[in-house]
């Protein structure tokens, strides 16, 4: 048994139940019968990972942790945590800001649902999982890759936890036809290629792990950039990009942009681009160096991008996570027997316009290697 300790955080900034399992992480297990949540994680300042609890009670102002690592220091993890769940950021004065100046936050009652702060390599590979694809399906393959490809960490609660795969385990323990045997079907050679490119990438920008090049990656000054480079990747178009730029590097104003967004987006926003609109992102994009970008770019999925940025501001991803959430109304994960299940929210997703959705769905005829 572990020992838990307290972070203090209101619950309308933090409900781990809104969070942990609602298409953002994917490893996350949740017990039931102790009513926690379970996962390996990388610490910063260690080599090896080691095992994560947390827990949260409905009446408490606060989350508590216990983790299992013979090295680990309590503070070290708990500033983790602190960083993992962004608690730096007041969730609550965005919130008001977008009620006052945006009617479809404003019946929408706090939830706690933050953007959490994750491993850049894991989000990279995660998000690659999730093309043309399902939360319960990215999921069985998120722990898939670590079962199969990590290494053995320990156990917990009569759950065995392995570590994420990095790019060298990937090339050396893996293949694109075990990965296909384990229903990875056409994303499993995007995952070798990219892990692939991305032991290069540790050679060319001198870096050791994984996380460091894509780091290096978020020091580019400019997002565009950023966004071109991570789709060098197989298997990597704008809504995976920009999923590794907001959960992965902080770049907190960026939104990806998939079907549930572009159904809300043109639903409540009407939001649609005209034909001289899409034929001006497309100009823009010949004038700059961003080859890849040019290829890749769905004009319409883009203007959706900009416009919601410019009504959200430096913040927009988080707003994209909130409304995101209602507009799913469930979250999905694995639990201690290694079903996937789906709960519901507490608030009810509103039905859905057959309109837009139409003119979602038809927006996101994008490239086949978006989700």
């Amino acid at each position: 048994m572990v020992k838990f300790h307290k972070i203090s955080v209101e619950q309308e900034d933090l409900q781990l139940k809104n969070v942990l399992q609602a298409g953002q992480a994917f490893r996350w297990i949740w017990e039931d019968k102790n009513d926690w949540y379970m996962t390996s994680m990388f610490i910063t300042g260690y080599d090896k990972y080691g095992i994560i609890v947390l827990r949260q009670k409905d009446d408490g102002n606060f989350i508590e942790f216990g983790f299992q690592h013979p090295t680990w220091e309590f503070q070290k993890v708990e500033d983790h945590l602190k960083q993992y769940f962004r608690l730096e950021v007041d969730l609550t004065s965005h919130q008001d800001l977008w009620k006052a100046t945006d009617p479809n936050f404003k019946d929408i009652p706090p939830q706690g649902i933050r953007i959490l702060s994750q491993e850049p390599w894991e989000t990279l590979i995660s998000f690659i999982c999730s093309s043309n694809n399902n939360i319960s399906r990215i999921t069985k393959m998120c722990h898939n890759l670590a079962s199969h490809f990590g290494d053995d960490i320990g156990t917990f609660d009569d759950t065995t936890f392995y570590s994420f795969p990095t790019s060298e385990q990937l090339v050396e323990r893996a293949t694109e036809e075990r990965l296909r045997e384990l229903g990875f079907g056409y994303r499993a050679k995007y995952i070798i290629e990219t892990a692939k490119l991305m032991l290069n990438d540790r050679e060319t920008f001198n870096c050791t792990t994984d996380q460091d090049v894509l780091i290096q990656f978020a020091k580019i000054s400019n997002y565009e950039k950023v966004r071109e480079m991570l789709m060098r990747f197989t298997g990597v178009g704008p809504k995976v990009a920009d999923c590794v730029c907001l959960m992965g590097l902080h770049l907190d104003e960026v939104v990806p942009v998939d079907v549930h967004v572009a159904r809300f987006a043109n639903r409540d926003y009407h939001i649609a681009a005209s034909k001289t609109e899409i034929a001006e992102i497309r100009a823009t994009y010949n004038k700059l160096n961003l080859p890849i970008t040019k290829k890749k770019i769905n004009p319409e999925l883009d203007f959706i991008r900009t416009k919601l940025i410019e009504k959200w501001g430096p913040f927009a991803g988080w707003a994209q996570g909130i409304l995101f959430s209602k507009e799913v109304g469930s979250v999905v994960g694995a639990t201690t027997s290694g079903d996937i299940k789906k709960k519901k929210r507490t608030f009810k997703n509103e039905d859905n316009d057959l309109k837009s959705e139409s003119l979602a769905k038809r927006a996101l005829n994008a490239p086949k290697v978006e989700a």
